[in-house]
């Protein structure tokens, strides 16, 4: 009789008591779908986020550069801008960049309005931004 109570005993160890519960495989995987959305919703926003901050530096390089161009023309004043259309870059600090000026003859109030293009690489293509100013 000793040798059928370890079996006995045994049998009730290895089946589940009653109330017991464990994941099934539905559940498995309904749980790696969610985690598979939420992760892909996460890259999405991250790779968003990248994106928008380099057209963001980009922008800002633009606005400076124009910036600085623009200085440049104001000091030179209407009697030091010729008529007609000049281009040019931004030299070794900024090699994509380059700039497009357009200028008119002053007008009887010896104003020149001037209008400068920035051309800047933007997602493997080129991206224009103009601004415009009155220098007299």
């Amino acid at each position: 009789m000793t040798s059928r109570a370890p079996l006995a005993s045994m049998s009730r160890c290895a089946a589940q008591p009653r109330g017991a519960h464990a994941f099934t495989l539905v559940e498995v995987l309904v749980a790696t779908v969610l985690l598979a959305i939420g992760l892909l919703g996460a890259l999405t926003a991250f790779s968003m986020a990248s994106r928008v901050t380099r057209v963001s530096t980009n922008d800002t390089i633009v606005t400076l550069l124009a910036q600085e161009k623009l200085a440049e023309i104001q000091l030179l004043g209407a009697e030091g801008i010729s008529a007609g259309r000049q281009r040019g870059d931004f030299g070794p600090a900024h090699p994509d960049y380059q700039w497009e000026l357009f200028h008119e003859k002053p007008d009887d109030f010896n104003v020149v309005r001037v209008d400068l293009v920035i051309i800047a690489p933007e997602a493997g293509r080129a991206r224009e931004t103009w601004f415009s100013t009155n220098v007299f």
